[in-house]
């Protein structure tokens, strides 16, 4: 979660607070900034730290609390805002794809929706799922995996130079599946965006 009002820095950013580069960074002064600034809470890939926590262990004073109570527009990743609206991480993500719910905003190269948000999607009813009583078609209905149309974005927005290369290993991690299975969903969003292109 990013904090309201509180920006948050990589440790690229952290670095370039420092005056050094990240390399030297992490070589250097890494283990003990980490030992005692703990990055915010959900930002797991990248770790991110508050700026004001990050200024003050550069100076070598207090570091000030980060504020407890929730705000209507703190930034949630998908499983903070999951977690508040009761739903998956993949739910919200399907969602903002689908118009659901809004896209998100992005920062540090992934997608924030605001508490706001989350709340929303939590009041939404509860849409019903499955055949009508009596219905005759026992055919398994095929749902699109969410998962393509989210990697389409990620791919243009590579090719557009805005984030590096998408690799299966990144989407697996991502997506808790195998590598196999990331090289399949890869493979069926350039598919989609090369008939999209045509």
């Amino acid at each position: 979660m990013i904090p309201h009002g509180r920006p948050a820095l990589d440790i690229h950013g952290v670095a370039q607070r420092a005056g050094v580069s990240p390399t030297t960074w992490r070589r250097r002064h890494h283990a003990a900034f980490t030992a005692t600034v703990k990055p915010l809470p959900g930002s797991l890939r990248p770790a991110l730290y508050d700026a004001a926590q990050v200024d003050a262990f550069l100076s070598g004073k207090p570091l000030p609390a980060l504020p407890t109570k929730a705000r209507a527009d703190d930034l949630l990743t998908d499983a903070e805002a999951g977690a508040v609206a009761g739903v998956s991480a993949s739910t919200i993500r399907a969602d903002a794809v689908n118009g659901l719910m809004p896209r998100g905003e992005e920062r540090h190269g992934r997608r924030w929706w605001t508490r706001a948000d989350a709340e929303a999607r939590a009041a939404r009813p509860t849409q019903y799922k499955g055949r009508t009583p009596g219905a005759r078609d026992k055919t398994p209905r095929s749902r699109p995996d969410h998962r393509i149309a989210e990697v389409v974005t990620e791919l243009e927005r590579a090719e557009a130079g805005r984030r590096s290369p998408v690799t299966a290993e990144e989407l697996a991690e991502f997506y808790q599946v195998s590598t196999r299975t990331a090289e399949r969903i890869m493979s069926k969003a350039r598919a989609k965006r090369s008939k999209s292109a045509d």
